[in-house]
């Protein structure tokens, strides 16, 4: 599911946006998006890089970098948290469906 050279699929782009336009996960603000494991990132061979990802203002991204988890342990768990927001908030919408990640993403993201 990877376009070649890692550049995200046009499926990618439009969850990536549809994530971002939710506005910050924390505050609601627009926001940028955070890629917890990196663009490439794969867990049990699953490419999630690109499907992972966390609307974040700029100043919540910085923070999280600096090891700010909104008192949820690790940076992992609240990154997980986070997805599993999207995942409820996005679950009802017509955007979501046309660009949501396949199963074996989701799952791989959970398992993380």
């Amino acid at each position: 599911m990877r376009s070649k050279g890692n550049a995200p699929t046009a499926a990618q782009k439009r969850w990536r946006e549809a994530v971002r336009d939710l506005g910050s996960v924390i505050s609601g603000e627009p926001a940028v998006i955070h890629h917890p494991v990196g663009c490439s990132g794969k867990h049990n061979k699953v490419d999630i890089g690109h499907w992972w990802v966390i609307p974040l203002t700029d100043d919540e991204h910085k923070a999280l970098h600096n090891g700010w988890t909104m008192g949820r342990g690790s940076r992992k768990q609240f990154e997980k948290d986070a997805f599993l927001e999207i995942e409820n908030r996005l679950a009802a919408t017509a955007s979501r469906n046309d660009c949501a990640p396949p199963l074996e993403v989701w799952e791989a993201i959970k398992d993380y």
